[in-house]
């Protein structure tokens, strides 16, 4: 059975898409499911990609079903693992938790124990802070409350190799283990990040016994609409085959897809040879790096 980790990010398509999301991805083969993403409001809201909240004032007020839909996610089919991720271009999610603070006592910490509560599903965090400047204190001081509320953290980057690479060595040499990856963004602003340049640069900094190059996953982007409204950029099923096969001598076990949200609008239009629905994109990162 392969090992590698095939995982996807998805929008708010988890969150309106119930139970038909839901049985597309347990049969994809994907194995990890990111819900893509909780923005922090000033206020110490968490919304999941637009208003209303979906937690507030230390309480899950969002849709009562979700909960139940995501524990099944995990049941009975390929994923197993959950993770929510937080930020992306464009927010003040990061500097609305600088702001707000991490302790026991803040509102922050009292409303992601309420969304872990409320969903136990929830394995762990990705941060994909995209915000300048990048604040480190922020990143372990948050990570470290994750930690104490029983989620494990994965890293998102685009770029800025040495902070993302500092904050790992800060973390791990107080909580090993806590961050479990580098989900390095491959496309758009990333496009040009090669998969063994930050493992190089993850085995200088943490010392030769990590396991730099199973740490990091890379991501592709899956077709998705231009301008024109045509499904004409981003990879097909095959281009993220390609692409990975020659990064698989680095070392790497797996890698992750952007963005389900895209593959639904995409998976009818034919400008790709051959399937290209949610298991054609699963399938493509398992083809190129699981053992022959």
């Amino acid at each position: 059975m392969s090992n590698i980790t095939a995982t996807i990010y998805g929008g708010g398509s988890f969150y309106s898409g119930g139970q038909t999301v839901v049985d597309d991805l347990k049969s994809s083969g994907f194995t990890t499911v990111i819900a893509w993403a909780v923005h922090v409001e000033a206020n110490g809201d968490l919304v999941y990609n637009d208003p209303p909240p979906i937690v507030g004032n230390g309480k899950y007020i969002g849709d009562s079903k979700w909960p139940g839909c995501l524990a099944n996610l995990k049941q009975g089919g390929s994923v197993n693992r959950l993770l929510f991720s937080i930020g992306g271009w464009g927010v003040r999610d990061f500097s609305n938790i600088h702001q707000l603070g991490t302790g026991p006592d803040s509102i922050l910490y009292r409303n992601f124990k309420a969304l872990k509560d409320a969903i136990p599903a929830i394995d762990g965090i990705d941060l994909d802070d995209e915000e300048s400047p990048y604040n480190k204190e922020t990143i372990v001081g948050f990570s470290q409350m994750l930690h104490t509320l029983g989620c494990q953290v994965t890293f998102c980057p685009y770029n800025n190799q040495d902070f993302w690479i500092n904050c790992l060595y800060a973390l791990n040499s107080k909580t090993p283990d806590l961050v479990t990856g580098f989900n390095l963004q491959c496309y758009a602003g990333g496009a040009g990040n090669d998969p063994q340049v930050w493992i190089n640069a993850i085995k200088q900094k943490m010392g030769p016994r990590f396991p730099a190059a199973a740490f990091v996953y890379p991501g592709l982007a899956c077709r998705s609409k231009d301008q024109d409204k045509r499904c004409m950029q981003g990879d097909c099923p095959d281009d993220i085959t390609s692409k990975l096969k020659r990064w698989k001598s680095t070392g790497i076990q797996g890698g992750f897809i952007w963005l389900y949200d895209d593959i639904q609008k995409c998976s009818d239009s034919g400008s790709c040879p051959g399937r290209m629905d949610t298991a054609a994109y699963a399938g493509a990162i398992l083809k190129a790096l699981q053992e022959a």
